[in-house]
């Protein structure tokens, strides 16, 4: 299970609003200070509850399945990466486009790919679905 803790912001009917802390891999290190990758940043998390046992600046964790990260990886990076070597090696063999001519066109078949997911984001925030629980 992937956990966050944090505050609900927000409490509107059945539509739990919550801020969580999201850090990177890194943050916890010891040299954090020092390395510029350390990165942490507040993310809004939307959360759909029938209970009505929450209530706003309360502390609670947000949790999902394992399964959604995954989801998440394979969305935002492994797909664009198998369409830009697709489109990259398409144009190299088959269509006979210059090395420039074909990075150009592997870049360019990336925009299509991320408006589709623009249009699809309500659609794909419904199947990724989070938790939420007091904490103890």
């Amino acid at each position: 299970m992937i956990e966050h803790e944090g505050v609900i912001e927000k409490v509107k009917g059945n539509d739990i609003t919550v801020r969580i802390l999201q850090k990177s891999a890194c943050s916890g290190c010891h040299a954090r200070s020092a390395c510029m990758a350390a990165d942490s940043k507040e993310k809004l998390v939307d959360i759909k509850d029938y209970t009505g046992m929450f209530h706003e600046n309360e502390r609670v964790i947000i949790e999902g399945k394992e399964s959604l990260g995954y989801k998440a990886v394979l969305w935002a990076f492994i797909l664009p990466l198998l369409l830009l070597l697709l489109i990259l090696i398409l144009s190299l063999k088959i269509w006979n486009f210059s090395d420039t001519e074909a990075a150009m066109s592997s870049i360019i078949a990336l925009i299509p790919y991320y408006v589709v997911l623009y249009f699809l984001r309500n659609r794909m925030a419904n199947s990724f679905r989070f938790n939420i629980k007091k904490t103890n």
